[in-house]
């Protein structure tokens, strides 16, 4: 009785994690053998734990383990609010950084989860403690045969998702796994998830043939494509570059309440040198580290570990490296500790310098960031400088109105989540009116390159397949295109583009397109991310 009452609790536990997931809206979410397939996941998982509380003797230490596996259950349902994904195992440290994100962690939990943890804290301490059970007719190793089942009933399922064999889906014991990874912890389940973290946490290999082939014909590539720049071309004398947190296209075009939600972005993009409201993000699991990733180095997140904790340390050909070369002091404006995803090490490893971030302040909003990227710029102003800000304001969760909110949204043409993002989005736009206005009074705008693009798209009420993302180049450093295009364009464009306005010779120009070089060539997605694996998996650019 005991055994079958601990199994059910952690089942139900289980069933509570994967809730929050399974209402967001995924349609095929509600397809029968994607049900079948998760309860085969939630008794895999339950089973395993029972078996590992039923091994042990000692109560309190029965006790400690449910409480371990309550902690990472809520962990990764908290978590998944936030960034739409389960915590991968290797960044479980990242949770502490909850408070440095633009919202408070209270925001995201719920009064049903305190219900849901006393519930599961209370039944498993009456079972261990309270409850006995003199005719003990299962014992522990019983658990062996929902493991075996369960296990087996995971391959088959996903061997119907996929519409292969069960052989082939179970030629590895750790399955088709993604870089979402709550799809993998939904299909396979969290030991499985756990595995897989484990299996790929070590990605370095040594360089092959077929690598140095690979590189050496893209770089063959670059060449034919090549532009000669005049030696003695002028430079911007400030590269600015806003990472604008989750701004979506629409956004820059909506009107709510009667009134444009973004007026100077949309002011910006109107006016603008060169501007594109077509561009479709191509990130990760990582989604924002991973978009700064992209921008910073012209190469796509790995295909399927978290880069910034798989990678951290690799050398790169990044922005920073790159401006130094030319002679600029650079910098990046962050809104979070800098530790928070390796932010610190990944500045180093993308050529950054200096890491100014206004957490330490006691403060995370756009309001401040923009005080310190200004602060910033004036410390700058007798040598060139590039300088990365990273906004925050818009990052989700949109589960109540902004604190901060310039205008309080009641349109009825649009959801409740759009009209908290807008909040969000409005205040945001305010505040890089301020920096454009001190650009202005400074004397820093006239030859200025000011490059304005959103990490990704949004996730909370976007369809990731249609929804496009800005990429808005302006200042007064005059470009020698000028257009707003409406051809699709990609991330991975952005990096070759800036070396080509930057008037920069060297080989490796990332897997884009220069899209003001029209003998420049774009590579297809699968040839992007294999040069991408090959230049994170063999940190092809160490000395």
């Amino acid at each position: 009785m005991k055994l079958l009452l601990t199994l059910l609790v952690n089942c139900l536990l289980l069933l509570y994690t994967h809730y929050d997931y399974i209402v967001m809206g995924d349609g095929e979410l509600k397809e029968f053998i994607y049900i079948l397939c998760n309860l085969f996941t939630i008794g895999f998982d339950a089973s395993i734990v029972t078996l590992i509380v039923y091994t042990v003797k000692n109560k309190h230490v029965k006790m400690a383990i449910s409480s371990v596996f309550w902690l990472w259950c809520m962990v990764n349902v908290v978590y998944l609010r936030h960034f739409n994904t389960y915590v991968d195992v290797t960044m479980i440290g990242e949770v502490r950084n909850f408070d440095m994100l633009g919202e408070s962690i209270w925001a995201l939990i719920r009064l049903r989860d305190f219900v849901v943890s006393a519930a599961y804290l209370g039944a498993f301490y009456w079972v261990i403690y309270r409850l006995t059970d003199k005719k003990e007719w299962m014992k522990w190793y019983w658990m062996f045969v929902p493991i075996v089942l369960s296990f087996l009933g995971i391959y088959y399922a996903n061997s119907r998702i996929q519409s292969s064999s069960f052989f082939k889906t179970f030629s590895w014991w750790g399955g088709d796994f993604t870089s979402n990874t709550y799809v993998t912890a939904y299909r396979y389940g969290f030991f499985h998830f756990i595995y897989s973290n484990l299996y790929t946490l070590n990605m370095h290999r040594d360089k092959t043939d077929a690598d140095a082939q690979a590189m050496q014909s893209l770089e063959k590539q670059r060449k034919s494509e090549a532009v000669k720049y005049a030696a003695d071309a002028p430079l911007p004398d400030n590269v600015i570059f806003v990472l604008m947190e989750s701004i979506m296209s629409e956004a820059v075009t909506a009107v709510c309440d009667g009134d444009s939600v973004m007026p100077n972005l949309a002011r910006l993009a109107n006016e603008a040198q060169y501007s594109n409201l077509n561009m479709a993000s191509e990130v990760g699991i990582g989604w924002s580290s991973d978009g700064q990733l992209i921008y910073m180095t012209g190469i796509l997140q790995h295909s399927i570990k978290l880069t910034v904790n798989a990678f951290t340390y690799n050398s790169f050909r990044g922005m920073g490296s790159v401006c130094k070369e030319l002679g600029y002091a650079t910098a990046m404006v962050i809104p979070t500790g800098k530790h928070v995803w390796h932010q610190n090490d990944m500045c180093q490893a993308y050529g950054i310098d200096s890491l100014y971030n206004t957490v330490k302040h006691g403060q995370d909003y756009d309001e401040a960031l923009i005080d310190s990227t200004i602060h910033v710029l004036n410390s700058y102003k007798n040598k060139r400088s590039f300088i990365t800000t990273i906004t925050i304001s818009t990052h989700t969760p949109y589960s109540h109105h902004f604190s901060k909110r310039l205008r309080d949204y009641q349109d009825k043409h649009f959801v409740e989540q759009q009209l908290l993002y807008f909040e969000r989005a409005n205040y945001f736009d305010f505040h890089l009116g301020r920096l454009i206005d001190a650009l202005h009074k400074n004397g820093q705008w006239d030859n200025s390159l000011i490059i304005l693009a959103s990490d990704h798209h949004d996730g909370d009420w976007t369809d990731r397949a249609h929804a496009r993302i800005p990429l808005i180049i302006t200042g007064g450093y005059k470009l020698s295109v000028q257009k707003h295009d409406k051809t699709q364009i990609y991330q991975t464009d952005v990096y070759p583009t800036l070396l080509g306005l930057l008037r920069v010779n060297q080989s490796w120009r990332g897997v884009g397109k220069d899209l003001f070089n029209p003998k420049s060539h774009r590579l297809s997605p699968k040839e992007k991310q294999r040069i991408s694996d090959i230049v994170l998996e063999t940190d092809w650019f160490k000395k």
